[in-house]
């Protein structure tokens, strides 16, 4: 859960950064466009020509085409006269009316320049749309020169020709710029936009604004976000505290059963009370333990039955040898009766040895091993009929082979082939009665090869049938063993285990079997092989 906060921390932090720049990048061109606009509607509203502001552009620019005519004539002048009298008449010029005269000088660094014409209805629009834009409105005439001011006296102003926006605006283009306020020293967003009749420029109007007034919007904005992201990272650890007890409780319960069933408590279930991946969790930890149980429990038959039928025939072993060490030569008769009889319980224990130690081999070996070539498997099936007729007969049934003209070729081992259909023959002889037939068929049914060996005898009971391929297991423990030579694996010793052999067999060459009970009676086992791609 630490993890998880600290991802969830590094991705809001991202977010945050990446949402502040972008909101202060909307912010900014927000605030620029709408100082353009409102620099754009006043610009509107002064070249109005029935606004009646054209009049007193008009006579600003009469005003300084005089001065300039004057300016030019005393330049005249004073090309005639001495260099005292230029500077006496320079003088006097200067100290002439105030609202008829221009003049510059510098006071504390800033340049002040003196107007003639009053001009109070310009004033008044820019104090007006200053008021409305929350901004600093300054009208310029066409040459740059301040003729109203919303803030500061136009005396105090210098020429803003020179500026960036009003280069463009006299350009007929937009440009905005932020720069440092010759007054108040802040960092200050300057826009402005033409006044023009047609084609004659009659001045610009310049709109300012502190950097301060549009970051304290954004500002806003960011600890919005800020507080929200506070919350949500709140609202994320609650919640991840709450998903993780869900998470842990059923886990520790899942943790206490698992120690429990390691040091032999196999009884141990989970409780399944959900449905996602730690319900899954739970149900295959159930499955587990009842799957380990039930193997114990098998391999504790297993050793039971084992035991069992090595016990029988050792203690008619022991029996019968101490019997004829207690008689000597007494009894010839007893005495050659009871050796065969040691020596058919030995074959006993001999053939019993050797179907557990097959059935170990083959449950040990790598079943992922496959035959290196396909074999034919109709002389197979041949030889195995042929090699089981005599003991068919003894039994008196009938031992019947069906096979098609053409048999493909499967990948399965030969050997392993003969010793599941000994099994299953030897098996099927045994419980079927004097007079009844024993069946082997084959026959191809894409995608797979199927071989039957089919009884007439009493069939199995539905009872055993999940149990017929157990070791050990017998339908009828009652019945007499029989024993059959055979070089490799043998036929099955009597004791239940030939069906053992023959469905680990059958699994390690790819196939699968599975028990029919016809109608007709009996019982058929019926094996089916892939076909070789």
């Amino acid at each position: 859960m630490l993890t998880y906060g600290l991802v969830f921390v590094v991705v809001l932090v991202l977010l945050a950064v990446v949402v502040g720049e972008t909101t202060y990048t909307i912010q900014l061109s927000a605030a620029e466009n709408d100082l353009e606009l409102a620099a754009f509607l006043a610009a509107n509203t002064l070249e109005d020509p029935l606004s009646g502001y054209t009049e007193e552009f008009v006579a600003y620019r009469q005003w300084e085409d005089e001065r300039e005519r004057e300016k030019d004539e005393d330049e005249s002048d004073e090309e005639d006269e001495e260099d005292e009298e230029d500077e006496e008449d320079e003088h006097t010029s200067g100290q002439g009316d105030e609202e008829d005269t221009r003049f510059e000088q510098e006071a504390g660094g800033i340049v002040l320049t003196q107007i003639g014409p009053d001009l109070p209805r310009l004033q008044q629009v820019a104090s007006g749309y200053a008021d409305d834009t929350h901004a600093r409105v300054t009208i310029l005439d066409a040459r740059g020169n301040v003729v109203a001011d919303s803030i500061y006296p136009i005396e105090q102003i210098s020429n803003q020709r020179d500026q960036i926006e009003v280069i463009a605006a006299l350009a007929g283009t937009e440009q905005h710029h932020v720069r440092a306020d010759p007054f108040s020293g802040e960092d200050t967003l300057f826009v402005a936009a033409p006044i023009q009749q047609g084609s004659d420029l009659l001045g610009v109007v310049q709109l300012s604004q502190p950097m301060q007034d549009i970051m304290e919007a954004i500002w806003n904005v960011q600890l919005r976000l800020v507080g929200a992201g506070i919350a949500a990272l709140v609202v994320a650890t609650v919640l991840g505290i709450w998903i993780g007890r869900r998470l842990v409780h059923p886990l520790r319960k899942l943790e206490a059963a698992a120690l429990a069933a390691a040091a032999g408590d196999l009884n141990q279930q989970v409780e399944i009370s959900r449905s996602d991946e730690l319900g899954a969790l739970a149900f295959a930890f159930n499955f587990m333990v009842d799957e380990v149980r039930n193997m114990l429990e098998q391999q504790q038959a297993f050793v039971a039955n084992a035991s069992h039928e090595l016990r029988t025939p050792l203690t008619n072993i022991k029996l019968r040898s101490e019997t004829l060490l207690s008689l000597g030569n007494e009894r010839p008769d007893i005495t050659i009766r009871y050796l065969r009889e040691i020596d058919s319980e030995a074959d006993r224990l001999g053939h019993l040895a050797n179907s557990l130690l097959d059935l170990t081999r083959l449950q040990q070996t790598d079943n992922t091993r496959t035959p290196d070539r396909r074999i034919a498997i109709r002389p197979h099936m041949i030889a195995v009929v042929q090699y089981m007729r005599l003991r068919a007969e003894q039994g008196g049934v009938e031992l019947i082979l069906t096979l098609p003209e053409r048999l493909p070729s499967l990948q399965i081992w030969p050997d392993q082939l003969e010793a599941i259909l000994i099994n299953l023959v030897d098996n099927a002889i045994k419980y079927t009665p004097n007079g009844g037939r024993v069946a082997v068929n084959a026959e191809v049914m894409k995608p797979n090869v199927l071989i039957s060996v089919q009884d007439s005898g009493p069939g199995i009971p539905p009872a055993d049938l999940p149990h017929i391929f157990d070791p050990f297991y017998q339908v009828d423990k009652a019945r007499s063993r029989h024993r059959h030579e055979r070089p490799g694996f043998q036929a099955g010793s009597g004791a239940g285990l030939g069906l053992s052999i023959v469905k680990t067999l059958v699994e390690q060459n790819k196939g699968q079997i599975k028990i029919d009970l016809p109608p007709e009676g009996g019982s058929r086992f019926i094996l089916q092989f892939p076909l070789p791609g």
